[in-house]
């Protein structure tokens, strides 16, 4: 009998020193008669210097603000003193080296010969768990800022990119499509109005980074551009270099690259066949001519630095003929880029994907684009501008304007 008693006691031993939960085995008074190996670790007391001390003395007198843990309110007393088993799954525990460990507690008194003789207590140190819950709540709470930052970044950009106008037998179709990879919104963006003397103004842009800063920077140089090519005569490659001073002056600080063009008619022929389209390039993609035959051009000049490197940097100009029948295409590098191919590629991909779009309508060529080069939701923005030329001495189709004009561009 003594010797299965013996076996049953080891085996007792055993299980107690291999859980992971620290025990307590206390007297009557609250003092320490056993202590397992786990209660060992979290406290960082061994077993002789706990042995026989005041449990709550030890580990449990101060709570986390320093304040003293009276004994009456202290879970274990409360199990000792009153029979009952009692649980808290907020308390702390102070390690030999001074540093609180949270933990979570069942006391179970010993009742024998009809009163309590001790307790045991049974601990578990909560602090990866606290550590998990907190990481999880930061990560929900970025999760819910960073969608409130793309809501508002997604208005602010849609709420800038306006529809385009109508010009006299011209098309002008656009097209914006955000990042979805990352949930970021970025700085690309489009324009396309019409000037006073009746020549149409697009633009294709992209500020650098891709988060609010770089939509609400994309704001304002998009606004201060739009005002200073409207209001003036000057040429694309001027405009872009005033606006390099404009955006210095009034503190206007980012980088971006932007084409900035003018489709007009040639001076003192009401009806050509041809348009004059005038551009300046800031270290954008170059401009593509595609036409009805589905042959491409890319309108490749050297191009300038990009937008707020140096106000007092050159800035080019550059002229083509943009004829009735042809389109011509601005787009952001989202379109073209991949992180498997280069940007020669991808150039190559987008005159590959135009080669039978020479004479689709406008609007379907747009969407039909962006299928075959951005099938699947991307990580970078799209912006895309299209402008086809129509005849001006033939009817003009529906598309082709004007239906809708500024005050000041009368329908003639």
């Amino acid at each position: 009998m003594e010797a299965e008693l013996a076996r049953t006691a080891a085996r007792h031993e055993r299980v107690l020193a291999t859980v992971a939960d620290g025990i307590y085995g206390l007297d009557r008074a609250g003092r320490v008669e056993f202590v397992n190996p786990s209660a060992e670790r979290i406290t960082g007391r061994t077993a002789a210097e706990q042995l026989g001390h005041d449990q709550h003395a030890l580990v449990h007198a101060t709570r986390p603000d320093g304040r003293p843990y009276p004994r009456h309110e202290c879970p274990v007393w409360q199990a000792l003193t009153t029979g009952r088993t009692v649980s808290a799954d907020d308390e702390v525990f102070w390690r030999a080296d001074g540093t609180a460990v949270p933990v979570e507690l069942v006391a179970v008194p010993m009742v024998e010969d009809g009163g309590v003789s001790g307790v045991v207590v049974s601990f578990r140190d909560l602090t990866d768990r606290l550590a998990a819950r907190r990481q999880a709540e930061e990560l929900r709470r970025l999760t819910a800022q960073n969608a409130a930052d793309r809501m508002l970044s997604d208005r602010l950009q849609r709420a800038l990119l306006t529809p385009p106008p109508e010009p006299d037998h011209l098309h002008v179709a656009v097209r914006y499509r955000p990042a979805t990879v990352g949930a970021r919104v970025g700085g690309d963006w489009y324009d396309a109005f019409l000037q006073p003397d009746g020549a149409t103004v697009l633009v294709i842009g992209d500020v650098v980074g891709h988060d609010s800063s770089a939509a609400a920077a994309m704001g304002q140089v998009r606004g201060l551009l739009r005002a200073l090519a409207y209001d003036g005569d000057r040429s694309p490659a001027a405009t872009l270099a005033r606006l390099e001073h404009v955006a210095r002056g009034l503190d206007v600080s980012t980088l971006a690259t932007v084409v900035l063009a003018r489709v007009e008619r040639h001076p003192d022929v009401p009806v050509a066949g041809t348009r004059v389209l005038r551009w300046s390039n800031a270290g954008h993609l170059p401009p593509v001519l595609l036409a009805p035959d589905g042959t491409t051009t890319l309108l490749e000049t050297r191009a300038d630095l990009m937008l707020g490197v140096d106000p007092d940097a050159r800035r080019a100009e550059h002229t083509a003929e943009l004829a009735d029948g042809h389109t011509l295409l601005l787009v952001t590098d989202g379109l073209v880029e991949r992180r498997d191919a280069d940007l020669d590629g991808g150039l190559a991909a987008l005159r590959e994907a135009l080669r039978d779009l020479g004479t689709t309508p406008l609007e379907e060529l747009c969407d039909t684009l962006l299928a075959r080069m951005v099938p699947a939701a991307g990580a970078d923005d799209v912006a895309l501008v299209a402008v086809r030329a129509y005849p001006e001495d033939r009817p003009r189709p529906p598309e082709a304007g004007p239906n809708r004009l500024p005050p000041e561009h009368p329908a003639t």
